[in-house]
């Protein structure tokens, strides 16, 4: 036998022993198995209503969720406010929608109360300030911009086995007048948020 035969054979001994050494060790038993990773995963329904002096609306917005422990949730998902106004100028009822994203973390800070930290992208509509409503183009369109909205405050979760319900009151850091489309608390830009979360798991 030559010497590279030796180290061959010698090599593939010693890698069939720590094969068989790795498969002995417990993180291979407790590997995680993909019904763990749904286990943990929910699905949150945002509904909250839109309502102003000159602008109804609506928002709603479904996430997709993951409690990465007990006392911290995160999750995902897109947007999409519905709202209903007067034309100032013609007098005629008219609606327009906004489109966008948002991605939020909830950590326990106290029993049923809940840090909240969220940032929501949406293509927001010109706002004439003087009346709160959308502007509307000499076509009969509208004007957008692409927004972002950093929101941070606290979540009020009402949890049961395998649903729960949530208040939130938000901050907006980054409150715009003219496109911004949520209305202000005299004139301190809070946001409200009604939540329905439902978990994935079967048990």
């Amino acid at each position: 036998m030559n010497l590279r035969t030796t180290l061959v054979s010698i090599a593939a001994l010693l890698l069939a022993f720590l094969t068989a050494l790795a498969q002995d060790k417990p993180i291979y038993k407790n590997r995680k198995k993909p019904e763990d990773f749904w286990k943990k995963t929910f699905i949150a329904i945002n509904l909250t209503p839109s309502l102003g002096s000159e602008l109804l609306g609506v928002y709603i917005s479904p996430t997709f969720g993951y409690h990465v422990t007990n006392h911290f949730n995160v999750a995902a998902g897109p947007l999409y406010m519905f709202n209903m106004f007067q034309n100032a100028s013609t007098g005629v009822r008219q609606t327009a929608s906004i489109w966008g994203g948002r991605v939020w973390a909830q950590h326990r800070i106290y029993q049923m109360f809940y840090a909240h930290a969220e940032y929501e992208v949406m293509n927001a509509l010109l706002i004439d300030v003087i009346n709160g409503r959308p502007h509307v183009n000499t076509d009969g369109s509208f004007t957008h911009k692409t927004i972002g909205n950093p929101l941070v405050g606290l979540a009020y979760v009402n949890e049961g086995d395998n649903s729960s319900q949530s208040l939130t009151i938000l901050y907006n850091l980054n409150h715009l007048s003219n496109y911004t489309p949520y209305t202000t608390v005299g004139g301190v830009p809070i946001v409200f948020r009604a939540t329905f979360s439902f978990n994935l798991s079967k048990e």
